[in-house]
């Protein structure tokens, strides 16, 4: 068979498209150009679904197409080109088909029936288990998520973090609100009326107990209390007069003076704590960790045994006989029989073990600190808060930071 295009006299690039590169780099000419937008136009003009499309849809592919096609056309030229400044020659491939007409024998042969295509496809052994690794992979790896579990894992750690630093400043900047308050305020918010009984009926369980009626709760004196001496009310309660032992003073005068102790007494610890340093977790570094393991295992098994015997069987008859004038005959008869048996026995079976590990590991380190006080409070919040502690000249705050970024009190 011929080829025309083998040795071929004529160049690779003739004609207008033998034009040496633009030293501007890949730009096409204008032959190169016109080219490519004709074989564009041809291709799509020859497709009816492109004369389904709207008008600007039209426009848009035949130019978005063109400048694809002419770029790629002008990539060609420049490397045949330069192939051909080099001295060498493109490589022009071919295919060739060729149709040869079926054998005579092949057209004489008897047709397979369905029966004996049913049985050769029941002699070939089929790897069932096999066969199902490629979907039960896919659906257990989609039934998994591991960028799903990798992501929520990342989110939840990191909201966690986060969480636990607000709740840490809102619980601080709800102290510093209370403890910049007055007593009296703080009292108002803090501490209740049946808070001041209890801690007297504590107090002076000789002397004083709480009744509850439908009425609500009331102080009360023991009877035989004066037995046991008035205690110090005055002296303890900072009141300016002595108080009777009766149930009246001890509701009146007791109660509200309770009241106002508990709250000095507690307002003024929470003040000194926060001037002392509220310690706070902070995370400094940590690793998450995300880890799947993946095993398929598919096996299937085949076994077929055959057998078979051949049977030979022979008999042999003879007859004799006389006759008249003395003259004998006789005859002889052998039958042989050839008997065939043939046994076959198939087996298969077939396992598939599918093993998924899924971990998550998250690995924090995290440091004791001090909350910045001054970040929260101005500077007369701090007088203020100083004021309120027992022992205010020696609990003076100090904004100073000492090392790793810890404050320093002073002492």
């Amino acid at each position: 068979m011929n080829n025309p295009l083998r040795n071929a006299p004529h160049p690779p690039l003739p004609g207008p498209f033998a034009t040496p590169p633009s030293p501007d780099g890949i730009v096409a000419s204008p032959a190169v150009s016109r080219l490519a937008h004709s074989q564009v136009r041809a291709l799509l003009e020859s497709s009816p679904a492109f004369h389904q499309l709207p008008p600007d849809r039209q426009s848009a592919m035949r130019s978005d197409l063109e400048k694809i096609a002419t770029y790629d056309a002008a990539l060609i030229q420049d490397e045949w080109a330069a192939s051909e400044k080099l001295g060498q020659t493109p490589v022009l491939r071919e295919t060739t088909t060729v149709n040869e007409p079926a054998p005579a024998k092949a057209a004489a042969a008897p047709a397979q029936t369905l029966a004996d295509k049913k049985e050769a496809a029941s002699d070939e052994f089929s790897p069932r288990a096999a066969s199902q690794v490629a979907r039960i992979t896919a659906e257990t790896l989609n039934a998994i998520a591991f960028p799903t579990f990798v992501a929520d894992l990342i989110k939840g750690t990191f909201q966690a973090i986060v969480n636990a630093s607000i709740q840490q400043m809102e619980a601080y900047a709800n102290l510093l609100s209370n403890v910049a308050k007055t007593v009296d305020q703080f009292m108002a918010d803090n501490v209740s009326d049946n808070n001041a009984r209890d801690y007297l009926a504590q107090s002076y369980p000789g002397h004083l107990k709480v009744e509850v009626s439908d009425e609500g709760a009331r102080l009360r004196v023991r009877d035989g209390a004066g037995d046991l001496g008035k205690p110090d009310f005055k002296g303890t309660f900072q009141l300016n007069e002595d108080v009777d032992l009766d149930d009246e003073a001890a509701e009146k005068v007791l109660v509200p003076a309770a009241r106002r102790h508990l709250a000095q007494s507690r307002h003024s610890l929470l003040s000194t704590m926060v001037l002392m340093g509220i310690n706070r977790i902070v995370v400094t570094s940590g690793r998450i960790a995300a880890k799947m393991g993946f095993r398929i295992d598919a096996k299937d098994h085949g076994s077929a045994q055959s057998a078979s015997q051949y049977d030979y069987k022979n008999e042999t008859s003879s007859s004799f006989g006389g006759g008249f004038l003395g003259l004998f005959g006789g005859s002889n008869t052998r039958h042989t029989t050839v008997a065939y048996v043939s046994s076959t026995k198939k087996d298969s079976a077939d396992d598939l073990d599918v093993h998924a590990d899924l971990t998550g590991e998250v690995d924090l380190k995290f440091k004791s600190d001090y909350f910045p006080m001054e970040r929260f409070a101005k500077p007369e919040m701090l007088a203020l808060i100083q004021g309120h502690t027992p022992n205010p000249t020696a609990n003076n705050p100090s904004t100073a930071a000492g090392p790793g970024g810890q404050k320093e009190q002073a002492s």
